[in-house]
């Protein structure tokens, strides 16, 4: 078995999901992680037993230290450097947060930048260099981070105990619905800052479906009616009248990053990749089966796509993830054949050119909708074709040429604006690409076959692959925060 020579090795794009942070609990004062196996569902995990478990997301296992501590110092950064900063570009005063309790936080995106699953949480403008951090009702993981945490209210966590005690304390109350008790005393609080503009968390403009990286972040819109109600009443008119949506606040406080989180991501990428190129040792063409390398998709020698456990792999046969993401991929020589045939080889090189081509000129200063112009302006100067459809093209004008598609959205935070892709509502391309910002390095590439195409009537077989690895943008333009995680094209004998 050889390798392919260094200069045409394929860089194996991991993807990257910084999500919200690692999965953790803390019960006892110890720390333990859950173990999740690989399937989307055990990921997110939503049915939590612990406030702690607001550190959530897809670093779990593959991050070596202690990602409660490490996490709690992104979270104070982030409120140090960039919640005055968003604040204050938005002139908003008070910003009041309500996490509700009965969904512990499974639809809030901000569960895991505050430290919760359930409060209501509120951040004043006083002047001066930081922002007053309040948590007015609830619990959370790091209380160290805000400067207020329950001072005035009694029912932190609303359980049974907490109600039985206020029905103690107020002989012959109604309470209408125990929710109210969350803002009791909120009227008087916010009186006493006096705020011009008071953002809460409910959309007003911006769509939640096409928002969100998946589909259990609600974004902006994360109150109900009844909360609506209930803090509407707690306020009274005169600041009820004041509030207005921070939809734009949240999705800015979520596309900034600080440096703790570069570092982080860095760290996380680069424990993460197996290869997986071990598979291919056991490989014996005419024998082995697609079952006993553990799956396929195997391409044969005509374009054919084979993908049934009892596939006979064959000379001549791609096999691995390479029609999709490129996790492993091995290539058994034909007869007579000492290396890659040429139109495999040359697909791993143009692929090299593209990813050049963006490495070199996405940068800051413009927004996700002018970079994408610019980057389809650059390929198709390169002699690639820009295609805004995210699988191949019949109907351009050179069916020869290679294609290109970009969908180069932000990652990490149940966000994908700002995006650089024709995907999307148009907010996501309007939006500012920021220092640090993280996101996909996505794209698909589609080359035509031509021995394929032959061999199959020319039905149209073609070369795909889609990329999908982490990048960041930072004063000198586009970085990889890891090492390249290579994947070597394992040549089978």
């Amino acid at each position: 078995m050889k390798e392919l020579p260094p200069m045409i090795l394929l860089p194996l794009l991991s993807t990257l999901f910084l999500s919200q942070g690692l999965h953790a609990q803390v019960q006892d004062g110890l720390d333990s992680e859950y173990e999740y196996g690989d399937q989307y569902g055990q990921r997110y995990e939503d049915v939590m037993t612990n406030i702690s478990d607001a550190n959530y997301g897809t670093f779990d296992a593959h991050y070596p230290d202690d990602p409660v501590k490490i996490l709690n110092h992104v979270r104070r950064e982030r409120f140090y450097l960039v919640l005055p900063r968003v604040m204050r570009d938005r002139e908003i005063d008070m910003w009041i947060h309500i996490i509700r309790p009965w969904a512990w936080g499974g639809t809030d995106p901000l569960r895991y930048e505050f430290g919760t699953k359930s409060a209501v949480l509120v951040f004043t403008d006083r002047g001066g260099d930081q922002i007053e951090k309040v948590v007015f009702q609830g619990e959370v993981q790091d209380p160290g981070a805000y400067d207020i945490v329950g001072e005035r209210y009694r029912y932190q966590s609303l359980q049974d105990y907490e109600l039985m005690d206020y029905a103690e304390a107020n002989q012959g109350a109604l309470v209408e619905s125990e929710l109210a008790l969350r803002f009791e005393g909120l009227g008087e609080f916010v009186s006493e800052r006096d705020p011009r503009r008071i953002a809460v968390n409910y959309i007003d403009t911006l769509s939640v479906a096409e928002g969100s990286e998946t589909f259990t972040m609600a974004l902006g819109d994360g109150i109900s009616y009844t909360d609506y109600v209930e803090l509407t009443r707690a306020l009274g008119e005169i600041y009820a009248r004041r509030m207005i949506s921070a939809e734009n606040l949240i999705l800015d406080y979520l596309s900034r990053r600080v440096a703790a989180e570069v570092v982080l991501n860095g760290a996380r990428g680069y424990n993460k990749v197996e290869d997986g190129s071990e598979r291919f040792e056991k490989i014996s063409a005419g024998v082995t089966t697609l079952a006993d390398i553990g799956g396929g998709p195997a391409i044969d020698k005509n374009g054919n796509q084979h993908r049934n456990p009892d596939y006979v792999i064959q000379r001549g046969d791609l096999i691995g993830d390479c029609s999709g993401f490129f996790w492993y991929c091995g290539y058994v020589l034909r007869k007579n054949e000492t290396t890659l045939p040429d139109h495999i080889k040359e697909f791993w090189i143009q692929n090299r050119r593209v990813r050049e081509i963006l490495k070199k000129n996405v940068r800051l200063g413009m927004t996700g909708g002018e970079m994408l112009d610019l980057l389809a302006e650059k390929l198709e100067a390169a002699g690639f074709i820009y295609t805004d459809y995210q699988e191949y093209n019949k109907y351009v004008s050179d069916p020869d040429k290679m294609q290109v598609h970009i969908d180069m959205h932000a990652e990490g935070k149940g966000i994908l604006a700002p995006r650089i892709s024709p995907m999307g509502p148009r907010w996501h391309w309007d939006m500012d690409l920021q220092l640090f910002h993280m996101f996909a390095v996505e794209y698909m590439i589609y080359q035509r076959v031509e021995q394929w195409d032959r061999a199959n009537n020319f039905t149209g077989r073609r070369l795909y692959a889609a990329f999908h690895d982490g990048g960041i943008i930072t004063s000198r333009g586009m970085e990889i925060p890891y090492p390249d995680h290579s994947n070597k094209i394992q040549i089978i004998q």
